[in-house]
């Protein structure tokens, strides 16, 4: 349990890298870090509170329609991803301003930031341990639509519409809804289940070897 548990901080410490990067690549972000990123800039919160108190809404979304108290117990998991953005944005405030300016040092760090948050995320899979808020939500929806790709198209959609209205409200749309807002759509799920094969692969080898 305790090799589980420091797997899915260290995966949730990746994905919060990658999270900031993407942000501050200014390329386009997920819907949902674009709206956590939107409400920072309009609020006096951190980006890693907002990150936690959007999880939060998420959860207490799940618990009223499925009253499990795994959902409620999922939130504890949020607060460290909170820690982590908050972290790792002060570390990205204290770099040169050129790195995020310039188009040639955005591009591969929007890149970089895409493959470690799926990274990051086929690490917490693996655990086993329990599931964001947002994946709970997910199979909730699916038990009515019967399709999992259109419950993450559900959600993912509503939080993309909401960024919107607040990107034209804060004058910083294409900031964070860009060309990596479709790419994130189209790639996210497909490289975190080739990061999960490949890590289950790799325990499977190390499994056999001992």
């Amino acid at each position: 349990m305790t090799k589980k548990i420091i797997i899915q901080m260290t995966g949730f410490f990746i994905v919060a890298f990658g999270i900031v990067g993407i942000v501050y690549a200014r390329l386009g972000a997920a819907p949902i870090d674009a709206f956590n990123y939107f409400v920072y800039t309009i609020t006096p919160l951190s980006l890693g509170t907002l990150t936690v108190l959007s999880g939060v809404m998420v959860a207490v979304i799940c618990f009223i329609i499925d009253r499990k108290w795994s959902i409620i117990l999922s939130i504890g998991f949020l607060f460290t991803v909170g820690v982590f953005v908050d972290g790792w944005k002060w570390v990205f405030d204290q770099m040169p301003q050129v790195f995020f300016i310039e188009l040639y040092y955005r591009i591969p760090l929007a890149l970089l930031s895409l493959f470690l948050i799926t990274f990051g995320v086929a690490m917490t899979i693996s655990t086993g341990l329990m599931m964001a808020p947002y994946e709970q939500l997910m199979l909730i929806i699916n038990r009515k639509v019967h399709h999992l790709g259109l419950s993450k198209m559900m959600i993912e959609g509503t939080f993309l519409l909401m960024a919107i209205v607040l990107g034209i409200y804060t004058r910083q749309l294409w900031d964070q809804v860009f060309i990596m807002t479709l790419v994130i759509t189209l790639v996210n799920g497909p490289l975190s289940h080739y990061f999960l094969n490949v890590i289950q692969k790799r325990k499977g080898v190390l499994k056999h070897e001992t």
